[in-house]
């Protein structure tokens, strides 16, 4: 038999999944969302560079 066939005929699982474990899983996908965010408008300028919306700047002259 294969794996995939092993795990179809395989014994049943008895699980207890309590309401603490939902609520980390929507911690984590708060989270996650959260941190995709922050990523973004910290690299905004990159991005918009790498998909040319938005051309490099020049950089200002500092003559002192």
């Amino acid at each position: 038999m294969s794996g995939t066939q092993l795990s179809i005929l395989g014994d049943a699982v008895l699980a207890y999944l309590d309401p603490g474990t939902g609520s980390m899983l929507v911690q984590l996908l708060v989270g996650g969302v959260a941190a995709v965010g922050v990523a973004a408008k910290l690299y905004w300028h990159r991005i918009l560079r790498l998909f040319r919306i938005r051309k490099t700047e020049p950089e200002p002259d500092r003559e002192r």
